[in-house]
């Protein structure tokens, strides 16, 4: 298999698994499931053809292609090259693994996008942090050294937190709110 297509294949292998053993309740996977489900599913990442069925696994895997080809269009990357980054990250089952707190739509609020990590560090300057629970300043971009609260990626949306990502490492996560940023906004 063609490097770039790694991440397209593990992804088609933890849907089509998920299809196969219908291990959990009846309405996550399709009740019309056959081996040319596979296919379909992988000529919707080539061609956007749709297998005409809508059970979550597969509508997931829709959403996983979509999100890494909205990826493509905003930050210029290969569509493919963001899933295979996603798919070597993703360490736990795909249907959890893929949400909006792990892979948000680029053009939402608090996201913010380096062409490198050194980019990155140099505009956070001091490397500290402002702790959404207690609004104390801390050193630890995912924990907070006062209240010990922890960043866990579901906060990004209340204007506490930011996402970053990272083009030339195909990267991003969600961290507490550089201080740095917020004196300049100032």
């Amino acid at each position: 298999m063609v490097e770039l297509e790694k991440g397209l294949e593990t992804l088609l292998e933890a849907t089509a698994l998920g299809l196969k053993e219908k291990r959990d309740f009846a309405g996550r996977w399709c009740e019309k499931y056959t081996e040319e489900c596979v296919q379909r599913l992988r000529r919707y990442g080539d061609k956007g053809e749709e297998c005409g069925f809508s059970c979550e696994y597969c509508s997931k895997y829709k959403w996983v292609i979509d999100r890494s080809k909205h990826y493509e269009e905003k930050l210029g990357i290969p569509w493919l090259e963001i899933l295979r980054s996603w798919e070597e990250d993703r360490s736990y089952w795909y249907l959890n693994y893929y949400q909006d707190c792990n892979q948000p739509c680029i053009d939402r609020k608090n996201i913010k996008i380096f062409n490198t990590l050194d980019d990155f560090k140099k505009s956070v300057i001091h490397s500290e942090y402002i702790c959404p629970s207690c609004e104390s300043v801390t050193n630890n971009a995912y924990e907070c050294q006062h209240c010990h609260w922890k960043v866990y990626g579901l906060f990004s949306d209340i204007g506490k937190g930011v996402f970053v990502y990272i083009k030339d490492k195909k990267k991003g996560q969600t961290i507490f709110m550089p201080k740095a940023w917020l004196e300049h906004v100032n």
